[in-house]
């Protein structure tokens, strides 16, 4: 009788498997790993450079000029890929020539700017803006403050190393600290040099 029952629960338990559709096989848990979304790389960096100035003071109400020769070191922070803040401080070598004539005179600029920036593969374009300080020296010194500005290019030669070349507007107003009076007075120069990417 034991024979008959075990036999019948055996047939009956097969029975549903086969209802069931078979043999049922484990199935592998399903493990989804959510996406994580990289935040954007943003250049941050030091830099320094050193280039050759060609400083000019001209005198528009006069149509006098000064000029001269001059050599320029920067350094640099990039926090952003389009905004730099930028230290610059320029002096002449030699002697300033005014009216065809050599002196022994000097200029000088300091100034800090905010650099905004646009690249395009190895090419920048930027914009300089900020304060600064521009001293002229004919054996009396003078020396005029205030806002400047400048536009430039520069080229990345390689990873590190940035061939530049731009413009700046150091001082634009009447007299220079009582040199000329109210005669209408402004200072610039044009710049070229190489900057290096720590």
């Amino acid at each position: 009788m034991n024979k008959i029952t075990q036999t019948a629960i055996s047939v009956c338990f097969l029975s549903g498997l086969a209802m069931a559709g078979g043999d049922i096989d484990p199935q592998e848990p399903q493990i989804t790993i959510p996406e994580v979304m990289e935040e954007p790389i943003v250049d941050q960096y030091f830099y320094m450079g050193l280039g050759y100035s060609y400083m000019k003071m001209q005198n528009d109400t006069l149509d006098k000029k000064t000029t001269g020769n001059a050599i320029t070191a920067l350094a640099g922070y990039k926090f952003h890929k389009n905004i730099a803040a930028e230290l610059r401080y320029s002096a002449t070598l030699g002697d300033l020539r005014a009216n065809n004539i050599d002196n022994d005179w000097d200029m000088t600029n300091i100034a800090l700017y905010l650099k905004p920036q646009y690249s395009f593969d190895q090419a920048t374009v930027y914009g300089l803006l900020g304060y600064g300080q521009t001293t002229f020296d004919n054996g009396t010194s003078y020396a005029e403050d205030g806002f400047q500005w400048g536009l430039g290019a520069s080229y990345a030669a390689t990873e590190e190393i940035e061939l530049f070349v731009d413009y700046t507007r150091l001082y634009d107003g009447d007299g220079f600290d009582g040199l000329s009076g109210t005669d209408d007075i402004f200072v610039d120069s044009i710049n070229l040099g190489v900057a290096y990417n720590f």
